[in-house]
């Protein structure tokens, strides 16, 4: 018999109804879950989906809006042992989704006090089955995968002890990870958990986003640096993708905006380092 663990879902949402009707669809959530929606100020349809579907709705002033804060919100509102932060536009692969975590947190050890499930953008993504689990330093260089807050489950009594930070842009998750690696706590893996990354944002905002993501990524671990023969890569394997319907146009172009962001950042870092180097020689 499949284990009862209720989990309460975390969403922000955005003037998010092209998606986030479909992320409720494919999460087949059980009548004791709970479904908490924090809105920055959706003009759509998005909150009616939300009603609709018995979401607690927290609002949240455009103007005050980080993603640690909206999380923070969304936590506050959360009263089960086991919270999940889920963008809305991330839809669950799989009508297991969120039996996957279910299942899982059985297996985690007492120490475990977060679990991240893939994200996927690109439809050849490997990734293994079972479970991992990261301590100590092991996510000096990222988890591998596509992995974070759009798709994160949380020991809220871990979050009570460790808030998310409200005041950086980007990278909150990956700081409450590190933090609580360094705590000599476990963060896990759960590869079944997948979504598929279906954003409908603008090229502008995946490019900012890039750079955004970069620039957070590069302070906390040792990120990978994209080089121009890498983007050029991208876009051929992207071109190939959509006559195949293996992605849709909407995904292409931001995936290849993102990683021109990510590019585009760090060259701009890397020629901040080398400027600074170079004047400390000179003095």
């Amino acid at each position: 018999m499949m284990p009862e663990t209720p989990i309460s879902i975390v969403v922000r949402t955005l003037n998010s109804a092209a998606t986030f009707g479909r992320v409720l669809q494919a999460l087949n959530r059980r009548p004791d879950d709970q479904l908490i929606v924090v809105d920055s100020g959706s003009t759509d349809t998005t909150l009616e989906l939300a009603r609709t579907a018995g979401a607690c709705i927290v609002p949240i002033e455009r103007s005050r809006f980080t993603y640690g804060r909206a999380l923070n919100l969304g936590f506050e509102a959360a009263r089960h042992r086991w919270v999940l932060s889920l963008s809305s536009h991330t839809v669950p692969t799989s009508s297991d989704f969120l039996n996957s975590y279910r299942q899982a947190v059985h297996r985690f050890p007492d120490t475990v006090s977060a679990a991240v499930g893939p994200i996927i953008g690109e439809f050849d993504a490997s990734i293994p089955e079972g479970i991992t689990l990261f301590e100590g330093n092991d996510l000096r260089m990222g988890f591998g995968f596509g992995a974070g807050n759009p798709n994160a489950l949380y020991r809220r009594i871990a979050w009570e002890f460790r808030r998310f930070d409200e005041e950086i842009g980007g990278g909150e998750d990956l700081q409450w990870y590190l933090d609580a690696l360094k705590s000599g706590e476990t963060v896990a893996a759960v590869h079944a958990a997948r979504v598929y990354y279906i954003n409908r944002q603008s090229i502008r905002a995946f490019y900012r986003k890039g750079r955004v993501d970069y620039r957070a990524a590069s302070r906390l671990i040792q990120a990978h640096r994209p080089t121009l023969p890498g983007l050029f890569i991208r876009a051929a394997k992207l071109m190939l993708y959509l006559p195949m319907g293996k992605m849709d146009w909407y995904g292409a172009k931001g995936s290849l905006a993102h990683c021109f962001g990510s590019y585009i950042e760090a060259r701009s870092l890397a020629l901040s380092r080398k400027s600074r180097e170079s004047s400390g020689s000179d003095q």
